[in-house]
């Protein structure tokens, strides 16, 4: 990136600043922090970033990520496995509960077509 700050002046210039999207951009300002401003009295589309910043915030951002491996992922995997199974035993009891009242509601019925 450049040896001298500039002010950057829209998500466009952001963007192509980062090689990255706009929506990408705009994503990052609001789960990452990532560092821009917005002039006094104007709407949320209006922003700017410095060049400085953005650079100490790659820097800072990109090495405070955390890595993921499968040791991370382990307990959302199993978790994921969990709850899975979870789903399914209560789709099985659901069906069963469904199933028993068809029974019961057709056993009900079927003497009153009868008697008429």
């Amino acid at each position: 990136m450049g040896d001298k700050a500039r002010v950057l002046n829209s998500w466009k210039e952001i963007a192509a600043y980062l090689g990255k999207g706009v929506r990408t951009v705009q994503r990052w300002e609001q789960t990452l922090g990532l560092p821009v401003k917005r002039p006094n009295g104007a709407g949320k589309d209006s922003v700017f970033a410095s060049t400085d910043e953005l650079d100490q915030w790659l820097a800072m951002g990109w090495a405070q990520r955390k890595i993921v491996t499968n040791e991370t992922l382990a307990p959302s995997i199993s978790e994921h496995r969990r709850l899975r199974q979870t789903n399914r035993e209560l789709i099985d009891d659901v069906e069963r509960a469904v199933r028993s009242l068809k029974s019961t509601f057709e056993e009900l019925a079927l003497p009153r077509r009868h008697g008429k």
